[in-house]
């Protein structure tokens, strides 16, 4: 018997998160489910995940802001989807979200250097520093609390070796291109999902470069501060960094193939 097919969504905070969930709920209706803990900063561990995925035989595709690497295994094959952010572009939606719109406020309850100064203050976590690669590099099946001695840059090599081997990774500044590829990946085992294109919780001017945010962001908060975002994201720029590489490389392919199938197309026409 053929194992059952689902489609597993790492939704990292403010990485358009919603905008996929968005996508799942349209296309498989109450077989998407959402699997969370009570408390916002708790973690699922894969083996946590697999028995939930063993005691819900009718679910499709699953979202979890708290599921950490590895992929679960078992009597299933999963599909994992993971949307990775320039780091520092995403501090900016961050601070909108947790200090505005979560809030139900009109403004934001503090500045944008307020924000930052009191996430990056020690014992606040990683909200705003290398949170990527916090929530990717776990490599213990049934562990969420991180290794000790742990050498940053193990840490980096694990969450780019996840990102890696998946089928499917996005970008959230190359969102439309980023569903294409997911459509790609998707469709044989999954005809029922609809690849469109949502935008939810979006609060950012789409018209504006990713050049022109940061400038913006710059002068916003000023050199010094900026500096120490930068610095305090130095492991995410880089796995950042590599997913662009990769990213590229996933498009181009893409771009050959959907080439040669219109050739075929024409050819028996």
């Amino acid at each position: 018997m053929a194992k059952r097919s689902l489609l597993l969504h790492y939704h990292l905070f403010k990485n358009a998160g919603s905008s996929v969930d968005r996508l799942l709920r349209e296309s498989f209706g109450s077989a998407w489910v959402n699997f969370d803990k009570d408390l916002p900063g708790q973690k699922i561990s894969p083996a946590e995940m697999q028995e939930f995925i063993e005691a819900h035989p009718d679910i499709r595709a699953v979202s979890s802001h708290q599921i950490m690497p590895p992929v679960p295994v078992g009597d299933f094959d999963i599909t994992p989807l993971v949307f990775l952010r320039d780091p520092i572009d995403r501090v900016k939606s961050a601070y909108l979200f947790e200090w505005q719109k979560q809030l139900n406020l009109a403004e934001p309850k503090g500045s944008l250097q307020e924000y930052i100064r009191e996430k990056l203050l020690p014992g606040k976590g990683t909200v705003i520093a290398n949170f990527q690669v916090s929530r990717l590099s776990n490599q213990r099946y049934d562990e969420i609390r991180p290794m000790p001695g742990v050498h940053d840059l193990d840490r980096l090599a694990a969450a780019q070796q996840f990102i890696r081997k998946l089928p499917f990774f996005g970008l959230v500044e190359r969102f439309d291109e980023s569903i294409a590829l997911l459509a790609s990946v998707t469709s044989e085992k999954f005809p029922e999902i609809e690849c469109k294109i949502y935008r939810e919780n979006s609060s950012r001017a789409e018209d504006v470069s990713i050049n022109g945010r940061y400038n913006q962001f710059r002068k916003e908060i000023g050199e010094e501060l900026f500096h120490e975002v930068v610095y305090r994201n130095h492991l995410d720029l880089q796995l950042y960094s590599y997913a662009l590489g990769l990213f590229d490389i996933r498009c181009e392919q893409l771009e050959k193939q959907s080439a040669s199938v219109r050739q075929i197309i024409a050819k028996s026409a």
